[in-house]
């Protein structure tokens, strides 16, 4: 991981600009930002998965019962998606309290939101009181909608991933289905208007069929069957990196391509003082640097080394 300041200092040291007599520091630091940018969609080296369970935010009361004592036992389900992911690999468990007046219920509070966590439901039991429900609040699951076909990158909740500003390709579309997951069918969007998309409306059902429309961060993607019900949906994407404002951002990008960066950043220094010459020797550098990046952390291997089973 780099830091704007370490990155401002190797650049300069290629340009030989430690005094900063030429190049403005406004100037350097979005020639760095644009290296990484440009570092990050030629390796590809940001990429990860859409949320596909998540924690309980809150909850809402859908009815305040009546009749209720003071203490109600509040009991929410066990994780019912545990993503496999660490640090919570299994899921863990929710808990909540509620307020009350009058025996009915006022609110009720997240006292820990868990992990693994879809369709989570509460039961509420009390010796006296009775008929109060209430449902979740979930933090962000990219999901399908029921009767929605167009799903734009720009709608995915990047928090989950600091210092990626937005998606710019996606790789494959799985949707999970009855505790299956599987990858759709991916086809250019002339295809899929002319010869999938005939039907409008009116059938709905699980989707195996997508098309990307649009690219870049304004892209879309479009989904046939149209859900029928919610789906949860992974997105295996491709982001681009927030620019770096001071050495508190936080930078994504994995070590080794962090050493490629100055050599963009130089390459764009010297366009800046029209010294084409260097310009180029700097951007052959970049490009001879980033290929012996790629292909150390990329290393081939065998699909199965005992053969085919």
């Amino acid at each position: 991981m780099g830091t704007l300041n370490g990155y401002m200092q190797a650049t300069q040291r290629f340009l030989r600009e430690q005094k900063q007599d030429f190049i403005d520091p406004d100037d350097l630091i979005g020639f760095v930002n644009r290296s990484r940018r440009e570092t990050v969609m030629r390796t590809k080296c940001l990429r990860g998965l859409t949320p596909i369970s998540g924690q309980i935010v809150s909850w809402t009361i859908t009815n305040p019962g009546s009749g209720y004592s003071a203490n109600p036992t509040l009991t929410i389900t066990p994780p019912d998606f545990p993503s496999g992911v660490l640090p919570k690999p299994n899921g863990d468990q929710a808990t909540a309290t509620a307020i009350l007046a009058g025996g009915k219920f006022q609110s009720i509070q997240s006292q820990y939101g868990g992990q693994g966590y879809w369709q989570p439901q509460m039961t509420i039991t009390d010796p006296t009181g009775h008929g109060a429900t209430a449902e979740p609040v979930m933090a962000y699951i990219n999901q399908l909608r029921q009767g929605q076909e167009v799903y734009s990158f720009s709608s995915v909740d990047l928090r989950l991933f600091p210092g990626c500003a937005s998606i710019f390709t996606i790789r494959s579309v799985s949707i999970l289905f009855s505790g299956f997951r599987y990858s759709l069918a991916c086809y250019d969007f002339s295809t899929y208007q002319s010869l999938v998309r005939q039907w409008a409306l009116q059938w709905q059902y699980t989707p195996v069929i997508c098309a990307q429309y649009g690219q870049g961060t304004a892209g879309t993607f479009y989904m046939y069957p149209i859900p029928s019900q919610p789906f949860q949906m992974e997105w295996d994407c491709f982001f681009l990196p927030s620019d770096l404002v001071d050495d508190q951002s936080y930078d994504p990008i994995p070590d080794p391509w962090t050493d490629s960066i100055p050599y963009f950043a130089a390459h764009l220094g010297y366009l800046s003082l029209q010294n084409l010459n260097a310009a180029k020797f700097y951007l052959d550098l970049y490009d001879t640097m980033v290929g012996r990046h790629s292909s150390y952390a990329r290393p081939g291997r065998a699909v199965n080394p005992y053969g085919r089973l």
